[in-house]
């Protein structure tokens, strides 16, 4: 429907001309024709409604609904009048057309649709009662041929001042059509105006965001091989002085050296996940279909073999579109942490795979020590951990790092633990392409290789 607003009340201005038009036709019949009779009052109470929907129609809450009932009572008016006017010969058949006009105009397609239908039929129909019967005359003109034609040129002037105002109103482009045109196209200009500052700040953002990344890269490079120079000559200071004072060591002092030693390397560890953490946004993902078995037997190659686990693969693991360097480093570092946060005599860990409607989800049991649901979150921050470092040696960014490399790639992770009853972490990737079936169980103790049952 249309809204009510001062477009609507500057096209209802075009309104305002159609009850002068009544006052004047209705005025020349009371002028001109004697006994004219009751159809001028007609007219002039019909242009009376019209002036009074003019002023009121900034406050009409059914706009659409006092449009058709002053079309129609236009149609009534020149329906009743052509009977004593000349039927099919009246004058007041010209108005048909600025009456479809503005059926158009007011009331859209449908509307227009509509009265051209009526007016053809009421045309078709005054046109058989005027050929066949003699229900028609010029009886209000008293067939006087003067008042016939005067009535004629007047009608036909009229009706086509009407069309031309309102092709004029058109054309000037203050009609609504328009009006909302060019609001439209004002408020498309500030957009694209809008859009070109926020283009404009994208682009410092992005040169500030690469002089960053520079400057980053120059940290990482600094934290790589620079600040591990003086670290690799304390320990290999703590080695001389091991070697030098050999015999002269208690085992107090041995003690303090092996811990100089170890905290050199750990600090080498710490450097070492920093400058792979740091990396980790800078590496565009390349997306090709892998078969994850495959590469779960390339991880499994890596592992350590100097402690007691067996890993068992219980699902079918299947062919997906993904980056190969991701998936692997993942599997790696929760398959690594499963037998480093391990204190049972033999490390049991559990691989499988789920596939869902838009993720497959990788699992990673294990039986180890387990960790408290409010630690949850807190394993997934760089450096963090929750056992003390000489418990169990780590650096506390592997899992931060394979967060980091599911976010970038558009994945999750999650944990599920129990304390002291071992945990369950889920890495899922997007999925892309219908997986292999299957779901057969593989049961792999390492230093051999990878079985099928």
């Amino acid at each position: 429907m249309l809204s009510i607003n001062n477009d609507l009340y500057s096209f209802g201005s075009f309104l305002f001309q159609v009850p002068w038009f009544c006052l004047a036709v209705a005025s020349k019949m009371l002028a001109t024709i004697p006994q004219a009779g009751i159809l001028p009052w007609v007219i002039l109470s019909l242009g009376a409604l019209m002036l009074t929907n003019y002023f009121f129609i900034a406050t009409i809450d059914r706009l659409l609904i006092s449009y058709r009932i002053l079309l129609i009572s236009s149609f009534a008016l020149l329906h009743f009048v052509a009977y004593s006017c000349g039927g099919i010969r009246t004058g007041g058949l010209l108005y048909h057309g600025v009456i479809i006009l503005y059926a158009y105009l007011m009331l859209g397609k449908n509307g227009g649709r509509f009265f051209t239908v009526l007016f053809a039929l009421n045309a078709i129909y005054f046109y058989l009662i005027s050929e066949f019967t003699n229900w028609t005359s010029f009886a209000m003109f008293k067939d006087d041929v003067d008042l016939i034609n005067q009535d004629f040129i007047v009608n036909a002037l009229f009706s086509f001042y009407l069309i031309a105002s309102q092709g004029n109103y058109l054309q000037s482009g203050k009609n609504i059509i328009i009006q909302r045109l060019e609001k439209s196209k004002r408020e498309l200009e500030e957009k694209n105006k809008l859009l070109e500052e926020s283009n404009l700040l994208l682009q410092r953002y992005t040169k500030n965001l690469e002089k960053s990344n520079k400057e980053l890269d120059k940290f990482a490079s600094v934290a790589s091989h620079d600040l591990k120079a003086p670290l690799r000559a304390i320990g290999t200071l703590a080695d001389f002085l091991e070697m030098d004072l050999e015999d002269n060591l208690n085992e107090e002092t041995r003690r303090n050296l092996l811990t100089i030693k170890n905290r050199v390397q750990r600090m080498e560890l710490l450097l070492d996940a920093l400058l792979n953490y740091s990396k980790v946004d800078r590496r565009d993902n390349q997306i090709k279909e892998v078969d994850t078995e495959v590469l779960m037997e390339q991880v499994l190659s890596l592992l350590p073999s100097n402690r007691n686990y067996k890993i068992k693969i219980e699902s079918k693991l299947p062919l997906v579109k993904t980056d190969e360097f991701v998936w692997k480093s993942v599997m790696e570092i929760l398959i690594d942490n499963a037998i480093k946060f391990n204190d049972k005599s033999q490390c049991e860990i559990k691989v499988s795979c789920k596939e869902e409607e838009e993720y497959c989800h990788f699992s990673v049991s294990d039986n180890g020590i387990g960790i408290e649901e409010k630690y949850f979150d807190k394993i997934f921050v760089i450096f963090q951990t929750i056992n003390p470092r000489d418990a169990f040696e780590s650096t506390g960014a592997g899992l931060a790092v394979a967060k980091k490399m599911m976010d970038n790639y558009g994945g999750k992770i999650k944990v599920s633990s129990n304390l002291n009853e071992g945990s369950t972490f889920t890495f899922s990737i997007p999925k892309i392409q219908q997986t292999k079936s299957g779901n057969l169980c593989a049961e792999q103790n390492w230093k051999g290789s990878l079985l099928y049952s």
